[in-house]
């Protein structure tokens, strides 16, 4: 996308990417090879987009996302070799900490689909309010399988890691930005508004670009 000009004419830009990866359990191999392919097709789409140099750029980029449902979270075993791609080395996730573990206040976007149509949740109001609190959290939120855990019991899943599978991704690249400009996420939201309507929970994130003059 566009997002504006240069006084020299210089197009300012961003990437916005927007996948979903096989679902299936136990389909590691495959999420992997996809998260390969995405990779390989993002480099290729750039070069055949772009006709900017080093020495003469025509494109500024100011900002490089990738979202969707990539259907791995960062706490289950069955999803460790997802949680060590190279993706994450390249790409940041601002909910995660390291492969295995995510920040305290991230939440798991993959709602129970048994308490979908409860009152507590099924409003945006209520569905905020279950969520803000950990008994709500551990009822309508599917959490982070091991290979122990045998049933997803609700009773059972306070002795689980984490606050529940996030599966659906914002992620943001510092690397091939223009070098003068800097990216950090200034906000990161998980959105209640379409509380009855899915079974996932939506994300948001508001990037701040500064670009070394006074606005940013």
């Amino acid at each position: 996308v566009q997002v504006g000009s240069t006084p020299q004419d210089q197009r300012i830009v961003g990437y916005i990417s927007c996948t979903h990866l096989q679902a299936i359990a136990g389909d590691t191999t495959v999420r992997c090879e996809q998260l390969d392919m995405l990779q390989d097709w993002l480099s290729e789409f750039r070069k055949s987009t772009s006709s900017s140099s080093t020495a003469n750029p025509e494109e500024l980029v100011a900002f490089d996302v990738i979202c969707g449902d990539l259907n791995f979270d960062n706490c289950s075993s069955e999803d460790k070799l997802e949680q060590q791609h190279s993706l994450f080395t390249h790409y940041k996730d601002p909910c995660r900490i390291g492969p295995g573990e995510d920040k305290p206040w991230a939440i798991g976007t993959l709602l129970d689909p048994e308490g979908l149509y409860d009152e507590e949740v099924f409003t945006p109001d209520n569905l905020q309010k279950a969520l803000e609190s950990e008994e709500g959290r551990k009822e309508y939120i599917v959490y982070p399988t091991s290979k122990n855990h045998s049933s997803s019991q609700k009773g059972r899943k306070a002795s689980l890691k984490g606050n529940g599978r996030r599966i659906d991704y914002m992620l943001y690249t510092e690397e091939g930005l223009y070098l003068e400009w800097k990216v950090e996420v200034e906000e990161f939201s998980f959105i209640t508004q379409l509380a009855g309507l899915t079974d996932h929970l939506p994300v948001a994130m508001r990037l701040m670009v500064s670009t070394g003059e006074d606005d940013p």
